[in-house]
């Protein structure tokens, strides 16, 4: 059946159909910011236009050349023809006739299914560590193209690979000091820069780092319980998002980053029993901190200088919280909310009712 399909570009007159299969195959908020580019590739079964794939060709640092792929759609109408990989093969063909010296593309970081097909045709994820070291300055424009400042969870994978492997413990301490970096800042947009409260500020920045590593803790053992070999990932397209709200609302956006299996050779459906409650063990630490500052301060257990940081422990436990219990679609899909709501949504719906009594009460 795979031999009926043709692959070549798109006709204008076919963007009204194909816009139909792309709104089926995409969330609503995502719909908005797809367009089409100059270089489009379709894929054909039976005379009918069922998939494309949009491509951008855009300049690099020192003289070089990139080719993204922006977005990849198919009609179910399409599933188990193998489009999707041939569209991809006819893609890498474009780019490297455009003689492009890499190839780039954005996947989801739990998107089982596209980290395979590029990771079984030479493409790897490029730590931050690495863009910066490879693009340098560059890395705006980079991201800018690849709209990799908005995408939290997604990862910028890139063929060729990296040179050095990456360190997960590397990713994971640089996620911690801009979490505190950046909470430091919304503190001083919260008291004032000119009188800033040392020890205030001290506790908050302290507080985020513990529920930070006290989360990634528990979910690591978890996995672990469950012989399940993950590591850390950084969400380094959250941080300008996260810079942006403390600086103009004063306002803690946490960017946590998250565990995943080390390999590209599973399938989320099958994991899922185990990543659920991983997801589970990592959102209750930060749950339960919440919790139990706010009854400690609705009953004024904390005196004198326990306050600050039973406040400090509640205002960066809540923000944490809510994102990571609530925000489970697009496109907060990445935090811990989406594992817990695909393996048991009577739980997800049990710790979302905590945490806005938490909020509410």
């Amino acid at each position: 059946m795979t031999d009926s399909i043709t692959i070549r570009p798109l006709r204008n007159e076919e963007k009204p159909a194909l816009a139909k299969v792309m709104r089926r195959s995409f969330p609503l908020i995502q719909q908005w910011f797809f367009a089409w580019t100059e270089n489009v590739l379709v894929g054909e079964y039976r005379g009918e236009p069922l998939g494309a794939i949009v491509l951008e060709v855009f300049p690099l640092p020192k003289g070089r050349k990139a080719g993204f792929v922006a977005w990849v759609f198919t009609d179910p109408r399409a599933r188990g023809l193998g489009m999707g990989q041939q569209l991809t093969e006819a893609a890498l063909a474009f780019f490297e006739a455009q003689e492009c010296d890499e190839i780039l593309a954005c996947v989801e970081g739990y998107n089982a299914s596209s980290s395979k097909l590029w990771a079984t045709r030479g493409f790897d994820i490029l730590s931050p560590g690495e863009q910066v070291r490879r693009y340098g300055m560059g890395i705006i424009p980079v991201w800018i193209h690849a709209f990799h400042f908005l995408d939290i969870g997604h990862f910028l994978w890139a063929r060729p690979g990296a040179d050095v492997p990456d360190h997960p413990g590397s990713q994971w301490l640089g996620t911690l000091a801009a979490n505190m970096l950046i909470m430091g800042l919304v503190m001083g947009r919260q008291l004032g820069f000119g009188q800033l409260g040392l020890l205030e500020t001290l506790w908050a920045i302290s507080v985020v780092a513990a529920l930070l590593a006290l989360r990634t803790l528990a979910m690591w053992l978890t996995a672990k319980a469950q012989r399940l070999t993950v590591r850390f990932r950084a969400w380094e397209s959250g941080f300008p998002v996260s810079l942006l709200v403390a600086a103009v609302f004063g306002s803690w956006f946490p960017v946590p980053g998250s565990l995943y299996p080390t390999t590209h050779d599973w399938r989320y459906r099958d994991l899922l029993p185990k990543l659920g409650p991983m997801a589970l063990a990592g959102l209750s630490t930060t749950l339960i901190g919440a919790g139990v500052t706010r009854i400690a301060l609705h009953l004024e257990w904390g005196t004198g200088a326990l306050e600050p940081l039973l406040r400090a422990t509640y205002n960066a436990g809540i923000p944490l919280a809510l994102f990571d219990i609530l925000m489970a679609f697009f496109p907060f899909a990445s935090f811990n909310g989406r594992r817990v709501w695909d393996w048991n949504r009577v739980i997800w719906m049990g710790l979302a009712f905590a945490v806005l009594a938490l909020i509410l009460l």
